[in-house]
């Protein structure tokens, strides 16, 4: 299980969120010690106490008492008496600073008179909560006397816990939106680039988003550009020499018929012929028309099917295990292709040849052909996939084709962001395995 997330946009959500909560943590520590009272508490009775005070002196003569009776409420008492119910004491840190807090609530000049008093509630009922006892010295002689029953004690991560959520939600929600739009020309970039392994055709993209994806989406739809016109002017140079290099042969088979002795006139038209062939096959690996195929949705157990009912004419027997349908998108003539030039060589070495299809664990195609010939060398298995070469020294164009088959069937794979293997079996004959991305 991963705690940290792949994605870029969830990774700069995760350490947006680790520094938000580490800047709460730093307050949290910052807090001063010993404050038992809720931070919304503390504010909500600092504004009772300096509304007391300003009716108390200010208010016309007479209606003070009415107007402090608006004040009071459930669990606050309030009352203007001539002596402090508080005896002068030395306050502890958290009473000093409610003192200064009132001052300057109040703004009163000179400084009031003030004593404050904290300590756990006695009464029935309030078991766990706090009293709070405040008196306040009035001009005229008089006090003004407070008692609160406040909410319990606040511990030290309540002020945590409620601001995460106030400051932090909005924050991610914001930055949620904006990295996913920032994000979104990368994630079409990486589509693009998966489509581009699979051999499809893809149109240049958008520029959009901030200045480095722009840039390097121009860079990849350049990089597109060029990858296309190099294909094209390959291809076209690879016609010319085919139809350059046909004129010479053709002079050459005439001369041919002109020598008299005919073991020699053999030899020369079957050296002509296996030029011509190897001609033609190179331009057809070289051109590579599997590339300009369009992809499309194929129904792979078919189309090994369709492998298998073309070799039965040629009296090859192949056992086929696959399942009814598989679908997946392919250029489906390459597919055929590749997986053909497999089955030619497994049955020119192999009596017995098997396929078998499936999907492995992470969800890939998996084609996997094996015969019951002599196979490869260990140390010539990476030979066999260059062009032209023949593992066999005897083999020739009669019955051994012209070295392209297994390059041939590696390029249309590969075309398709998959993998081309071969290995000896550990009871005799070769596997050749084609693995296709999910």
């Amino acid at each position: 299980m991963r705690l940290f997330p792949r994605s870029m946009a969830g990774q700069l959500i995760c350490l947006l969120l680790l520094g938000l909560l580490l800047a709460h943590a730093i307050g949290v520590a910052m807090r001063p010690a010993g404050d038992n009272l809720h931070p919304l508490g503390r504010r909500f009775m600092l504004d009772s106490l300096a509304s007391a005070y300003r009716i108390a002196t200010l208010a016309p003569d007479g209606s003070e008492e009415s107007l402090l009776a608006t004040l009071r409420r459930d669990n606050f008492a309030l009352a203007q008496e001539p002596q402090s119910r508080l005896p002068l004491r030395a306050m502890n840190e958290e009473e000093s600073r409610l003192v200064k807090d009132l001052q300057q609530r109040i703004g009163a000049t000179p400084e009031i008179r003030a004593r404050i008093r904290i300590n756990e509630a006695q009464q029935p009922g309030h078991q766990g909560r706090l009293e709070l006892h405040v008196s306040m010295a009035l001009p005229d002689g008089n006090w003004i006397n407070t008692r609160e029953v406040t909410g319990e004690k606040s511990p030290w991560w309540r002020p945590f816990w409620f601001s995460i959520p106030v400051s932090t939600l909005p924050v991610l929600v914001i930055v949620f939106i904006f990295v996913r739009r920032i994000l979104r020309p990368i994630k079409a970039l990486a589509d693009a680039a998966e489509r581009v392994s699979r051999g499809e055709h893809v149109g240049p993209l958008p520029v959009t988003g901030p200045r480095e994806a722009r840039e390097v989406t121009t860079a990849f739809n350049i990089m597109q550009e060029r990858l296309r016109r190099f294909i094209e002017d390959r291809t076209h140079m690879l016609a010319a020499i085919s139809h350059d290099f046909r004129t010479p042969l053709t002079s050459l088979r005439l001369r041919t018929e002109l020598i008299d002795d005919p073991e020699l006139r053999a030899a020369m038209r079957r050296s002509l012929d296996d030029m011509s062939v190897m001609a033609e096959e190179t331009l057809r690996f070289s051109r590579d028309d599997s590339v300009n195929e369009d992809t499309q949705e194929t129904d792979l157990a078919a189309l090994l099917r369709e492998v298998v009912d073309d070799q039965a004419v040629l009296q090859h027997r192949i056992a086929l295990q696959a399942p009814a349908s598989l679908p997946y998108r392919c250029r489906p003539l390459a597919i055929k292709r590749a997986i053909t030039n497999l089955v030619d060589n497994a049955v020119r070495y192999g009596e017995h040849v098997r396929i078998d299809l499936g999907r492995d664990e992470q969800g890939q195609i998996v084609i996997a052909l094996r015969d019951d010939g002599p196979g490869i060398p260990p140390e010539r298995i990476a030979d066999a996939f260059e062009p032209f070469v023949r593992l066999d020294p005897a083999r020739n164009r009669d019955n051994g084709g012209t070295g392209l088959g297994l390059t041939t069937a590696r390029s249309c794979v590969e075309a398709h962001g998959g993998s081309l293997t071969l290995a000896n079996h550990a009871q005799g004959g070769l596997t050749a395995t084609i693995v296709l991305p999910a």
